[in-house]
């Protein structure tokens, strides 16, 4: 009787050790394919998770540098010392902008100006009520300078809202945006005109009266979603609803036409913000811009923000860790009791492996004989795991997905403004917020290459146990078993 007939004939008569055999294997084959699974969709995990959180690095000019600082007077009259080295402008953003993996980036300036109609009239700010000496510059607003608006943590987290007319983008020129009480006390509708002047007043320095205007287009009205409190210390420059947004370029160049009239140096931003599209990839990208010979590095200073990107990254790996324990655990597991159950077995057929080898059979072609036994109930095995892990695999995987960007929605909320918090002066956040691609829906398949190899290894797996098993049996002589459990 041919091996093959022999085996199906055993697993058939022995059914209910067959089938708990089969439960085992189902049960480590399933463990084993869905766990490798996870440990590749945690590989497309992370991918979409560095997509969805981004990264950002800041560029700055380096005031800590005593070569770049240098005393004497400035445009800001309380500054004891002004800087001297080369700022950040146009042309040096450029050049970094080259660098490939850089998505977009933020340029922000801050001014401070008094607030006036295309008719030449001064608006009125809001006041503080709680505060004696609120309107002591009724008309000196503080300016925020953007390269988009959108890119403003105010914007991004919904504590201030474009609720009439639009925000303005990167292509923005001469734009600006106001609070909505400011616009209703002074009868400021979208489309209207805005000048802002910077004078003597604001300086301190005697400016040509050609140069001290700048006028912008209202483009958008914004409410204040969030809570502000005021108390009888914050200055009318500090409420919100005094505060213009208007694009950074603009500004900047009327301020340099300010600084020519007067003699002086043109400036440029100060701090330049920089999104990349795959955090992984930081290192190389800084690495390059610091071999860039067209950025001077003594004049300036990067810092790197990837620590959401590297929480979450954490987060994976330790998940990845975890998912290595547990296929092991019950590989071991189910090998451990496979090997109990054929060792338990393997005593009732002592006297029929005694018999064959007295027919000359080889004791390789035994254990092939009850290895072969096994195939049928693998073979089983193998299509009821692979079933049942496609559809786990593809769930934990989602999980998977799901865990991680509650994660990374719970930690990227690092600017600690948002709508349902209140907002002071002490935790004004200018930080800029770049936006990234929603991370996809994570679909996990068993794979070919991850299906073969837990096939490999669960004939493996069969294979040894067989061995194992069949060693005491194996090691005594025919004539000893023939005679001992006859």
């Amino acid at each position: 009787m041919c091996v093959l007939k022999r085996a199906f004939l055993y697993v058939s008569r022995k059914w209910q050790q067959s089938l708990i055999i089969l439960l085992v294997l189902i049960v480590v084959s399933t463990a084993a394919l869905t766990g490798f699974s996870i440990l590749k969709a945690s590989g497309s995990a992370a991918a979409n998770l560095r997509r969805q959180l981004g990264g950002t690095f800041s560029i700055e000019i380096d005031k800590s540098n005593s070569a770049n600082m240098k005393s004497g007077p400035s445009t800001d009259q309380y500054a004891s010392s002004y800087y001297v080295g080369e700022y950040l402008d146009d042309i040096l953003i450029g050049e970094v902008m080259k660098t490939s993996g850089i998505s977009g980036y933020n340029a922000s300036t801050e001014a401070v100006a008094n607030l006036k109609s295309g008719d030449g009239e001064y608006y009125n700010l809001i006041e503080n009520n709680q505060n004696d000496s609120s309107s002591f510059n009724p008309h000196m607003a503080r300016i925020q300078g953007w390269t988009s608006l959108n890119q403003c943590a105010y914007f991004a987290n919904h504590s201030l809202e474009i609720t009439q007319g639009e925000t303005f983008t990167a292509d923005a020129a001469a734009q600006a945006v106001i609070s909505h009480e400011l616009a209703e006390q002074n009868h400021i509708r979208v489309g209207d005109q805005l000048i802002l002047e910077i004078n003597q007043e604001v300086t301190g320095f005697e400016i040509p009266m050609e140069t001290q205007e700048c006028v912008y287009e209202i483009v958008g009205i914004f409410d204040i979603m969030a809570e502000q409190q005021i108390n009888q210390y914050t200055s009318q420059r500090q409420m919100l609803q005094n505060w213009v947004f208007v694009d950074s370029r603009t500004l900047l160049l009327h301020t340099n036409k300010i600084l020519e009239a007067l003699g002086m140096e043109p400036i440029g931003y100060e701090e330049v913000t920089f999104s990349v599209n795959d955090p992984a990839e930081m290192d190389s990208i800084i690495k390059s811009i610091q071999e860039n010979t067209a950025i001077d590095q003594n004049d300036f200073k990067i810092k790197i923000d990837n620590e959401n990107y590297q929480s979450s990254e954490n987060t994976l790996r330790s998940m990845d860790n975890g998912v290595r324990i547990m296929i092991f655990a019950i590989v071991v597991a189910g090998m451990g009791i496979i090997i109990l159950l054929l060792s338990i077995w393997a005593r009732s057929r002592i006297y029929e492996t005694g018999v064959l080898l007295s027919m000359g059979k080889s004791k390789w072609e035994i254990l092939i004989q009850r290895f072969a036994e096994l195939m049928p109930v693998i073979v089983l095995a193998f299509g009821f795991s692979f079933v049942g892990s496609n559809i786990a695999a593809n769930d934990v995987g989602n999980i998977l997905l799901s865990q991680a960007n509650e994660r990374n929605s719970d930690e990227t909320k690092k600017n600690p403004l948002q709508a349902d918090l209140s907002i002071s002066a002490d935790n004004f956040d200018l930080n800029p917020v770049f936006s990234a691609p929603e991370a996809e829906e994570l679909t996990v398949n068993i794979s070919a290459d991850i299906f073969a190899f837990v096939c490999a290894m669960e004939l493996f797996i069969g294979f040894l146990s067989t061995c194992i098993a069949g060693i005491p049996v194996m090691s005594m002589k025919p004539k000893t078993i023939l005679t001992k459990y006859e």
